[in-house]
C-alpha cells in the first residue's frame, strides 16, 4: 500500500491543498521527504494520515451525529480528505477475500446491519471496478445541531479483521518526542509477539505509534529473543553461526552509514558493541544518535515490513550532520515494497534526495493557508548540493544570524556612504567585532579587508 495523492480541505492550517506523489512518469514514490517551517504543517500531515488508517477514527459513524465528545477524538474536523492509494493485485485480491470473510459472518452470526453491509460492498465495488489505485474519500458535514461524518470510504480499516489486516500491510509512525520511561511498550511488544488483542496494547488497528526512546528495554532484548528464535529454527547450525547472522542481518539495515561503533555480540540479556577505541559497550554506553540507528535497525530486522507506510517524524533528532545525510540509507535498507514518508528541517538530509521526492510546505500569508510544492516543478537542486546552499535556495533560511547581519549590513552602509569615518573609534569596534566573530577566511570578512585597504591607500 502506497500512497499516490492526498487532497485536503479545511484540515488545521490547509484550506485547500493537493499533494501529489508521483515522478515525472507517474510512478508513484518509495520515498518522500516533506519539509518546511515550523507551523507550516509537516508533523499534522503526518498525523492526518496516521488516522485516516487508524481503527478509532473508522469505527462506524456514517450518518450519525456526532456528540461533543467525539468531535475531536472520531472524526477529522476538516471538510474533506481524498486519498488514492496504490494497491497490489494481491493485496486487492486478499482485501477482497477479507471482505467476504466479514460478510458471511456478519449474515450468520448477527443478520443484516445495513451500514457495515453497505461499507463492505462499497469497498468490494471499488476493489473490483478500479484498476491499480483506488480512491478513499473522507467528508464531514457541519449542521445546524452539530458535525456527522457523510462518507467515510477509510471505513473498512475500522471494520475488518484487524490482525489479517495487518498481515497485508502495517502504518509504522515514528514520533519525535522521546521520553525516558522505561515500561513496556505494548504496541512494540504487540509485533514483536504478533498478538492482536485491542486491550493489551497502544497499537491503533493497523497502525503502530512508535517512540524508540520510551521502550529502550523492549528494543534491546528483542535481538536476544531473536537469537534464541533462530538457534533453534537452525539447529543443524552451532550458536556462534547464528549470533553471527543476526548481527549480520541487523548491520545490513546500516549499510552505508559511518557508525564508529559496530554491533559485534550478544549477551544473555541485551547486544554488545565494539566502540571506534577497541573497547566493548553495552546499549547505556552507545549516544543518542547510535542508539536511535540501531534501535531502529533492530525493529526492522523483526518486523521486516512489507507494503507498509513507514512515517518518520524528524529522523535527524539526535543526529550528527554525518549521519543525517546517511540515515535515508537505513530506510532504503528495509525490503518489502514499503513506502517511506520522513518530515525534516535537516538540509542535510534534503540534500541526500533527489527534487522529484521532496516536497515543501509554505506559508502564503497573503491567502492565510499552506501550500504545497514539489522541488522539482520549481527547479531547485537538491542532491549533492551543500548545506548552506539548501537552507538559502530550498529552504530561503538566513545563513547568519540576526545580529550579525545587522552589523554586515551596518558596515556595508558606512563603506557606502561614510568611508572617511571608518576609523572613528566606535566604527573601528564594529569591523573589529565582526573580524573576532567570523575569522579572516569568511568570504564578506575578506571583502570588508579589501575594501579597507583600498581606502586606507586612498587616504
Amino acid at each position: 500500500m502506497k500512497i499516490r495523492k492526498i487532497q485536503i480541505k479545511n484540515y488545521k492550517m490547509f484550506k485547500d491543498v493537493t499533494i501529489d506523489f508521483t515522478d515525472n512518469n507517474g510512478k508513484t514514490l518509495d520515498t518522500i521527504v516533506i519539509a518546511g517551517i515550523n507551523g507550516s504543517g509537516k508533523t499534522s500531515l503526518l498525523q492526518l494520515l496516521q488516522r485516516l488508517f487508524s481503527e478509532s477514527l473508522n469505527l462506524f459513524k456514517v450518518g450519525s451525529l456526532l456528540h461533543k465528545y467525539e468531535e475531536e477524538t472520531d472524526a477529522l474536523i476538516c471538510d474533506e480528505v481524498e486519498l488514492e492509494l496504490d494497491l497490489s493485485n494481491d493485496e486487492k485480491s486478499r482485501l477482497i477475500s477479507l471482505a467476504h470473510k466479514l460478510t458471511a459472518k456478519i449474515n450468520k452470526s448477527v443478520g443484516n446491519q445495513n451500514e457495515i453491509m453497505l461499507a463492505v460492498e462499497q469497498l468490494e465495488m471499488r476493489l473490483k471496478t478500479e484498476d491499480q489505485y483506488i480512491t478513499l474519500l473522507y467528508q464531514l458535514e457541519k449542521t445546524e445541531k452539530g458535525f456527522f461524518i457523510r462518507q467515510n470510504d477509510f471505513a473498512f480499516f475500522g471494520i475488518l479483521a484487524e490482525e489479517e489486516l495487518r498481515s497485508l500491510f502495517k502504518v509504522l509512525s515514528f514520533s519525535t518526542v522521546h521520553s525516558k520511561k522505561q515500561t513496556s511498550n505494548h504496541a512494540i511488544t504487540d509485533i514483536f509477539n504478533d498478538k492482536s488483542s485491542r486491550s493489551d496494547m497502544d497499537a491503533d488497528g493497523i497502525v503502530f505509534p512508535i517512540d524508540i526512546f520510551s521502550y529502550q528495554k523492549t528494543v534491546e532484548t528483542h535481538i536476544v529473543r531473536l537469537v534464541q528464535e533462530k538457534v533453534m529454527a537452525n539447529r543443524d547450525l552451532i550458536p556462534k553461526k547464528v549470533i553471527e547472522q543476526a548481527i549480520s542481518d541487523i548491520n545490513q539495515f546500516l549499510e552505508g552509514i559511518s557508525l564508529k561503533t559496530v554491533l559485534v555480540d550478544i549477551n544473555l540479556e541485551q547486544p554488545i558493541f565494539k566502540s571506534f577505541d577497541g573497547s566493548m559497550v553495552l546499549s547505556n554506553g552507545l549516544s543518542s544518535g547510535e542508539k536511535e540507528l540501531y534501535y531502529k535497525a533492530i525493529l526492522f530486522d523483526k518486523l521486516r515490513p512489507q507494503n507498509s507506510l513507514i512515517m518518520i517524524d524528524e529522523p535527524e533528532t539526535s543526529l550528527h550532520p554525518t549521519w543525517q545525510q546517511e540515515v535515508l540509507k537505513l530506510y532504503n535498507n528495509i525490503p518489502g515494497n514499503n513506502q517511506v514518508i520522513l518530515a525534516t528541517h535537516s538540509p542535510h538530509i534534503i540534500a541526500s534526495i533527489q527534487p522529484d521526492n521532496l516536497f515543501i510546505l509554505h506559508k502564503n500569508e497573503a491567502k492565510k493557508t499552506v501550500e504545497c510544492f514539489n522541488a522539482r516543478n520549481k527547479g531547485f537542486h537538491t542532491k549533492g548540493n551543500e548545506p548552506n546552499d539548501i537552507l538559502d535556495e530550498v529552504m530561503n533560511t538566513p545563513l547568519r544570524d540576526w545580529d550579525t547581519r545587522k552589523r554586515i549590513n551596518e558596515v556595508i552602509e558606512l563603506f557606502r556612504t561614510q568611508p572617511d569615518k571608518i576609523d572613528e573609534p566606535k566604527n573601528k569596534t564594529l569591523i573589529e567585532s565582526l573580524i573576532s566573530d567570523l575569522g579572516r577566511s569568511d568570504p564578506i570578512i575578506m571583502r570588508i579587508i579589501h575594501k579597507l585597504s583600498i581606502i586606507q591607500a586612498g587616504k
